[in-house]
Order: structure tokens, then sequence, then C-alpha cells
């Protein structure tokens, strides 16, 4: 799997660069802060069927380093996003909590490609009230990335391509019933996601701005039976704003 995400990524990447020209480049900064904005449209798909929904998150984000190396982090704090009522479920309203952090290596002497290894943690909350019942989890494991910058014909602006990869989070799903009957069951749960995005972005003395798109595609299994938990897949816009501490 990992394989093939990352020939993934370098198509990404490569379809970056067809809009680059001979212009000086413009790197990774080695420190920042920022915020994107980030809305999802997508669907959620379970032993009950299917479920269509839209949501929208603050992500926080730190990077840090050297020209070199660098230590990236991001999260989204516990948010919670209302879905439409299903027959089966009701109205569900999961909470969704996710840190991505990771240590980068830069591959080329310009700084425009690099790779990155470290972890995902996802925690998530979801009250389903016509079955009686709250359904959490937390799941980690490792993460791999690979990002590509470059510049474009436009002074200041520059293309930015990111794609993610967890092929193995592990953990354990916990159903807690209301009904006074049914005890606890914890089943073990393991999962992959994938993460995608590509942006345009403007750099303007100690700021940038970046709009584009970024995907999410989230698939999960029981372990002991093999059968599917969950598959979430979504995309959406992104905006986002970084302070440059150091260029």
């Amino acid at each position: 799997m990992i394989r093939s995400v990352f020939l993934a990524c370098a198509l990404l990447c490569a379809s970056a660069g067809s809009a680059v020209a001979a212009t000086p480049a413009t790197p990774f900064p080695q420190v920042y802060f920022g915020i994107q904005g980030l809305m999802i449209v997508g669907q959620h798909r379970d032993v009950a069927g299917v479920q269509h929904g839209i949501g929208g998150a603050p992500l926080l984000e730190i990077r840090a380093g050297t020209k070199r190396f660098a230590l990236h982090l991001e999260g989204i704090p516990v948010v919670s996003a209302p879905q439409r009522a299903s027959a089966f479920y009701g109205q569900a309203t999961p909470a969704l909590g996710i840190f991505n952090g990771d240590v980068e290596a830069a591959l080329d002497a310009r700084r425009e490609v690099w790779l990155g290894i470290g972890t995902t943690i996802i925690n998530q909350r979801t009250p389903l009230p016509n079955l009686q019942q709250v359904v959490s989890s937390r799941l980690a494991g490792v993460r791999y990335t690979l990002v590509a910058r470059r510049p474009t014909r436009s002074p200041g602006h520059f293309i930015e391509a990111y794609l993610g990869v967890a092929p193995s989070l592990a953990g354990v799903d916990r159903f807690l019933y209301s009904d006074g009957v049914s005890a606890p069951v914890n089943k073990d749960e393991r999962a992959s996601e994938l993460d995608a995005s590509l942006a345009f972005g403007w750099h303007h003395r100690s700021t940038e701005w970046l709009f584009g798109l970024r995907t999410l595609n989230f698939t999960a299994r029981f372990i002991a039976t093999g059968e599917a938990a969950d598959r979430n897949v979504g995309i959406g816009p992104m905006v986002e704003w970084r302070h440059l501490l150091r260029p």
C-alpha cells in the first residue's frame, strides 16, 4: 500500500510542477504557525447504510526546524458536527479530534520536496439516540508524508502539494449502552487513512495564504471478525493563514 501511495504523491507533485517557471525558489519557511479553515463534504458508510453530511473545523499548525530538517505538527481540537438524521441511528452528532505530527527532511538542495515520518491519533465519540448507545474510539499509528512546493510564474506565488498516509492505525471501539441492561462492549479495530491536498499560495513579508482543496479517506475494520467498521470519504475547500517567524 505504501508504495502505491508514494507513487500517487509523485504524480501529484508532478502535476503541481507543470505550472512552474524558472523563477527563484520559494522554499518552506523554517519556523511558522498558522490555522487552516477546512470544510469537508462527504459520506459515512457502515453496516446500517450510508449517511451524507458536511462539516467544518479549524486545523491548527506549527512547523519548526532548520533548512534541512523540520518538525511539523497539526491538529483539530475536538469538535462536534450534527449530521442528517437517519431512520436507524436518529440524530447523530459525532465529536472528532485529530492530531498529526511528523519529522521531515528535505530531499533536494532547493528544499522543494520533503519526506516525513511521524504519527496520527484520531479520537471520536458519537451518540446514537435510536440505539441508546454511545460509540467512542481512539486510533493511533505511524504516518508517512511527502510534500512539494514550487514557485509559479508570478513573483511571491507558489503551488504546494501534500500527501499523508497512515497505513495501519490500531485501537478499540467502545460501545456504551443507556438501556440499563446491556453491558459495555469493546471491539479491537484496525484502520488506514489517506490525506491529500493541493493549494495555490501567496507569500508577502511574514505572511502566507494558501487556497486549495483537501481530501480525506478513512477505512476501518474489526479485527476479530474482519467485518467493515466504517468508511469516511470527503473533499472540500481549504484556506490557510501562516505567520512566518523565520523564513
